[in-house]
């Protein structure tokens, strides 16, 4: 009978895996989300029998985890100006004292990123950078399993306000047009932490670390999926690289807008990520099986 701690538990990703653990209808499996604010916890999961909302705080010293077997990780995203490695590994080291002083766990599944082998040069990303080398430091008798995931299909969804207009138009920071990027879905990454947290195959490292990747897609393919969806012509405005950090400006503040800006440019032509120096080891890629239109279509019924 497993019992999974997920923490953060209100992060998309966190509640993709959560509903992906409870679509396989195994009763036996147990499940315990940490939230810092329980308001947050959707309805039908405080109704639901395999699972128990918990309050805490990643960003407390004293954070005390569940008895548990297993553990689903991700770094929740920061807008302020606080140093974004150094936030992320304060957050990291305050789980992982948690995890000692549990003493149960015995495997942990982070949710990271592509790039976050490299300590530099992607902006945002050192968060991932962070939680790694945090958690790779805990005992040998723990697993760990690092998810590396690509760009987000739902990151599109900022700009259903602009695309619900009476002139449909969205910004693509995916320069130039013809760029190709992969996109992965939100539940392959639940479906695939998931699978993780429940497998009982022997380890092939330990850290083990895969990429997860879906269909990669460009700016025009983007513009064609939102105007076959919208049945209208639709004008997309494609932010050049050196025009992100004022594109960036007009959402955060100097600070943020210059990591964000970073960690765009790192995965377009000439970033690190482009040309990847230090590869994921083992170069091992999955692929998630959900397609763009699937994902925008279910972004543009819920707000039509």
């Amino acid at each position: 009978m497993p019992t999974i701690t997920i923490i953060p538990a209100s992060c998309k990703t966190s509640l993709a895996t959560i509903r992906a653990l409870l679509s396989l209808s195994d009763p036996s499996v147990k499940i315990h989300g940490i939230y810092r604010d329980l308001s947050k916890v959707p309805e039908d999961l405080l109704s639901h029998p395999q699972f128990t909302a918990l309050q805490g705080d990643i960003d407390d010293p004293s954070l005390e985890l569940p008895p548990s077997d297993l553990l689903f990780h991700t770094t929740p995203n920061t807008y302020t100006d606080a140093d974004v490695f150094e936030h992320a590994k304060r957050q990291t080291e305050n789980l992982k004292t948690a995890i000692l002083k549990s003493s149960t766990i015995k495997k942990i599944v982070l949710m990271s990123t592509m790039g976050a082998q490299y300590s530099s040069g992607t902006g945002e990303l050192k968060a991932n950078h962070a939680a790694e080398t945090t958690i790779s430091t805990l005992p040998a008798s723990i697993q760990k399993v690092f998810v590396r995931c690509c760009w987000f299909m739902e990151n599109w969804a900022s700009e259903l306000p602009n695309l619900l207009s009476d002139k449909p138009f969205f910004y693509s920071t995916i320069s130039p047009a013809d760029f190709p990027f992969p996109h992965i879905a939100v539940r392959d990454i639940g479906k695939t932490c998931a699978q993780e947290l429940l497998s009982t195959g022997p380890p092939k490292s330990n850290p083990y670390i895969f990429e997860l990747q879906g269909q990669s897609y460009n700016s025009n393919d983007v513009k064609k999926i939102f105007e076959e969806l919208l049945g209208k012509e639709v004008d997309m405005r494609v932010i050049p690289q050196e025009g992100l950090l004022d594109y960036y400006r007009q959402m955060f503040s100097e600070h943020v807008a210059r990591e964000y800006t970073e960690m765009n440019q790192s995965f377009l032509d000439g970033g690190i990520l482009f040309l990847n120096p230090e590869p994921t080891p083992g170069g091992e890629i999955r692929r998630g099986e959900t397609e763009l239109r699937e994902v925008l279509a279910g972004l543009l019924k819920g707000r039509v």
